[in-house]
């Protein structure tokens, strides 16, 4: 049911992106855009490096991630579930390449598309980023 309710909000925030993103072409900032692929980078260094912590510290503390098409339940909600989630995926040793496709703006937030592909899995990831301090982090994330 959780998992149902997660899926409606996702796709709420990203119906409600499409329309102001016609609108508002170029919105966000360059130094912001740097700044979210510099996370990105982050990310699949620390993927690359077997790192859990280090991918679980890139999430706010009450983060919710989504991976659909995972059998034993794809909802990871807070960061240390999602730190023992990729514990678990990393044991594996998966490498993973990807690149960041768009990034828009929706208020003070952004939200980051980007493009995977691991030994395993392939496909995209729509990714909410807030501002915590001087950093971005990811608030919520939903793979497919």
């Amino acid at each position: 049911m959780r998992l149902h309710v997660l899926l409606a909000v996702a796709g709420l925030v990203i119906s409600f992106a499409v329309p102001s993103i016609a609108q508002e072409k170029n919105t966000v900032d360059p130094e912001v855009l740097q700044q979210i692929e510099a996370v990105y980078m982050k990310y699949d260094d620390a993927y690359n490096k077997n790192d859990a912590a280090a991918i679980a510290a890139l999430f706010t503390q009450d983060a919710v991630e989504v991976w659909q098409g995972v059998s034993e339940g794809g909802l990871a909600s807070g960061q240390q579930a999602i730190k023992k989630r990729y514990e678990a995926e990393l044991a594996a040793g998966p490498h993973i390449t990807g690149k960041l496709v768009q990034v828009y703006a929706i208020g003070n937030d952004i939200c980051a598309i980007t493009e995977f592909k691991t030994m395993v899995w392939s496909g995209h990831v729509a990714a909410i980023y807030v501002r915590e301090g001087d950093d971005w982090k990811i608030r919520m994330a939903y793979s497919n």
